[in-house]
């Protein structure tokens, strides 16, 4: 089983959550805590070199809430490297000396188009300038207080009638919705979902002083239309035709986007301060690599049983790991990884 199916099916135990992905799901999730209890009597599954660094057991409730979402599919680039010049990252010794077997073009066909810009379509200003998370359907904004327990939550909402706890219908100037609350040791939380304009949903979640009925009713009346572009610390610049955002994870560091048909396929690229120049034998279901160029730059290009794996750098030193199917070209590849770039550059 390669990262992509391992962590696609145990995601949930993928790299540590943002704070922010912690609260989006305590606020949609927390009525499931019994089937949360029966998902943590799962055996876990054995963390390998291969598979990720640094990962971590998260409390069962944010497992269980992140089971299956956008968020931690994207996980998948998280593979353990060990930092080589990339001199030394040739693929695993071959019985006789030989090199391994050349990398050979796929026989798939992929059309490429330019990547549609995210947009989230409301704020509060007066909560001032968000930060963004991915959420298990949605893109989650984020209004941080000084205090986290007292952080909002607002996101269009894809499955108004879905609800994991006991809510109460409720009228926000006129227009149907449901409103539910939780309570714990540690701080208030009040989630109201309500019809903003016929056949358009949004959700808000206060948390703190704002996990009251008043309070988050207040915060629903100053949601304005204000689309604003969702930063990413690294962009993709061309994708397969027809394939949308799958999600994205800390701060953009990590953006993947998918298929819609099943069955599904899905290419990811994972950002960090320096490249992850690591061996081939590292790369599960290693099958052959060679060396390739990315806007004149080196690049090692890697095919495994599944996927295609491209580490190379940006021009500011900085580096990325892009991870798409096989039924890639090499050249699309390489089309792909040189669309990459660093945030809105």
């Amino acid at each position: 089983m390669n990262e992509i199916k391992l962590l696609e099916t145990y995601g949930p135990d993928g790299p540590s959550l943002s704070d922010e992905a912690r609260q989006a799901a305590r606020s949609r999730l927390l009525a499931e805590i019994t089937a949360v209890t029966a998902y943590a009597d799962r055996p876990a599954l054995p963390v390998t070199r291969r598979v990720a660094s640094g990962l971590l057991r998260l409390p069962p409730l944010v497992r269980m809430a992140l089971a299956g979402a956008a968020v931690t599919a994207m996980a998948v680039l998280a593979v353990t490297v060990l930092p080589q010049p990339p001199e030394a990252t040739q693929g695993p010794p071959v019985a006789g000396g030989e090199e391994p077997p050349p990398v050979l073009p796929s026989t798939g066909s992929i059309k490429l188009v330019a990547a549609t810009a995210l947009e989230f379509p409301y704020a509060l200003p007066l909560l001032g300038e968000p930060s963004f998370t991915s959420g298990p359907a949605d893109v989650i904004a984020v209004y941080k207080s000084a205090d986290p327990v007292n952080d909002v939550l607002l996101w269009p909402e894809a499955n108004p009638d879905e609800s994991y706890f006991p809510t109460r219908d409720i009228s926000v100037d006129g227009r149907p919705g449901h409103i539910s609350f939780y309570h714990d040791d540690t701080s208030d939380m009040a989630s109201l979902t309500w019809e903003r304009r016929p056949g358009e949903w949004v959700t808000i979640v206060g948390n703190g002083r704002y996990g009251s009925e008043e309070a988050v009713l207040q915060l629903a009346r100053q949601v304005v239309d204000q689309p604003q572009r969702v930063p990413f610390q690294i962009a993709i610049g061309l994708v397969p035709d027809g394939w949308e955002l799958r999600g994205f994870k800390m701060d953009g560091a990590i953006v993947s986007y998918r298929d819609p048909a099943p069955p599904h396929l899905s290419l990811a690229v994972q950002w960090k301060p320096t490249p992850d120049w690591h061996p081939d034998s590292d790369v599960d279901g290693f099958e052959a690599g060679q060396d390739v160029t990315v806007d004149g730059r080196h690049a090692r290009l890697v095919r495994t049983r599944e996927t295609w794996m491209l580490t190379t750098t940006l021009p500011d030193g900085s580096g990325f790991t892009l991870q798409v199917p096989r039924s890639f070209t090499p050249d699309q590849v390489i089309a792909v990884a040189e669309s990459v770039r660093r945030g809105d550059s």
